[in-house]
């Protein structure tokens, strides 16, 4: 074998290796990492001009920068967090105590309210076709509910340590990133077999669909939480401005969102015996208010990002699978990359060729 090619293979494999090495390292904080390289990319702009007024002095500016997210973005998702699975887990284990039992009562209750006695009589003669006891389908049904919801909400405070940890290093990699952020890129993508112009195009493309996704994330948090309001507000609950807002930030929270709010109100109407209203808010949060996100999301991100509704919605629904939660970012800018490359590949290789894009019109 030749010297220079085993010499080649075995620094391509010593790369490979470390890569590796690293990943199985960083691993366990990917996400942390992720959102600190998300919060910290989405502020950039307003550090750059905060660092002006604090000339030759980048620590002290990175360190005010860092400062003012905490004060604005953790401490109140903190405290938010600590409150909502506090109160949610007292609501959940209330409704545990209800169906723990042998369940006469509040099947009993929900029997002898007319509007759920109509709906009894008009489907038991298809219940007795399928024999179907409700007692003994609908009770295990509420108690698998009501202990996967108590679950999830008390595992946030039982993970409230890992949580502080987690935030606690995404907030020191948020400083290094203002302070070398810049300098870190610069070398990055200095190693990469790019021109200038084609780098300025990449750093764009993450640039552009990384504010449409942040964009169309709050706009769709705050579209959810004006529904659920509307919802308690129809259904007669108190103050549905507090908990339209309240539902608007937890709708950032992955797998049940909206309903740490609405579901503990649909709960509450039903218990307290006004069992139309609770079912009508129990429709409208699981088919409005916890759907509508999979419909307006895409949207709002591909208006912003100037790509197409099925490249962004591939996007946020394959990242969400493969990445979790941060995948709502990571999807979109993935794709939005590939195709930015593909495009700096295609001209490189056909120079003589342009793609024109399909139009809408008709001859």
């Amino acid at each position: 074998m030749d010297r220079r090619l085993f010499f080649t293979l075995m620094n391509f494999f010593f790369l490979l290796g470390s890569l590796y090495l690293v990943y199985r390292i960083l691993a366990p904080f990917l996400d942390t990492l992720g959102w600190a390289g998300v919060i910290g990319i989405a502020t950039y702009p307003l550090y750059r001009r905060f660092r002006k007024h604090v000339p030759g002095r980048g620590t002290a500016a990175a360190a005010i920068m860092t400062t003012l997210v905490i004060l604005t973005l953790v401490v109140p998702f903190v405290l938010f967090i600590f409150v909502l699975g506090s109160e949610v887990s007292q609501v959940y284990q209330k409704l545990e105590n209800f169906t723990a039992a042998d369940g006469s009562s509040i099947l009993g209750a929900l029997s002898h309210n007319p509007f759920i006695k109509a709906i009894l009589d008009r489907v038991s003669p298809l219940l007795d076709m399928l024999d179907i006891e409700v007692s003994t389908t609908l009770l295990p049904a509420l108690k698998k509910l009501a202990a996967f919801l108590l679950g999830y909400s008390t595992a946030i405070l039982k993970n409230f340590f890992i949580m502080i940890i987690k935030l606690v290093l995404m907030v020191i990699t948020l400083f290094f990133l203002y302070r070398d952020g810049e300098s870190f890129l610069r070398r990055f993508l200095s190693v990469l077999p790019l021109d200038e112009a084609e780098s300025g195009v990449l750093l764009d493309t993450v640039k552009r669909v990384l504010s449409a996704v942040i964009y169309g994330i709050l706009l769709t948090c705050l579209v959810q939480g004006t529904l659920g309001g509307i919802g308690f507000w129809f259904s007669g609950l108190p103050s549905p401005l507090l908990f339209g807002a309240l539902m608007s930030v937890s709708a950032l929270i992955p797998m049940v969102g909206t309903a740490l709010i609405w579901l503990p109100g649909a709960i509450w109407l039903i218990a307290e015996g006004n069992v139309v209203m609770g079912i009508v808010l129990l429709a409208w949060g699981m088919f409005v208010v916890g759907m509508i996100d999979n419909l307006l999301r895409p949207f709002f991100i591909s208006e912003r990002a100037h790509l197409p509704l099925f490249i962004i919605a591939l996007g946020v629904l394959g990242g969400v699978f493969a990445f979790g939660p941060l995948g709502v970012v990571t999807g979109p800018i993935v794709l939005a990359l590939f195709l930015a490359v593909f495009e700096i590949y295609s001209r490189r290789v056909f120079p003589g060729s342009t793609v024109v894009p399909a139009s809408n019109e008709e001859p």
